[in-house]
């Protein structure tokens, strides 16, 4: 069975894609960590805190 050019050329675009990938992660930069930290804790919802209870809505169809 031959191959037709249109699969060739997709598959081919394809590796080539993946070689580019591949050199980039390669060739990586350093991350630059922020050491900043944030308190991403859940303190209250619609003006009531967590400790009160969460309304919860269950609607059957």
């Amino acid at each position: 069975m031959k191959t037709d050019t249109y699969t060739k050329t997709i598959l081919t675009i394809i590796a080539l894609c993946l070689v580019l990938i591949v050199i980039e992660l390669a060739s990586f930069s350093p991350v630059k960590a922020n050491n900043n930290t944030m308190d991403v804790n859940i303190k209250s919802v619609n003006n009531r805190t967590v400790f009160d209870g969460v309304p919860v809505i269950i609607q059957s169809k």
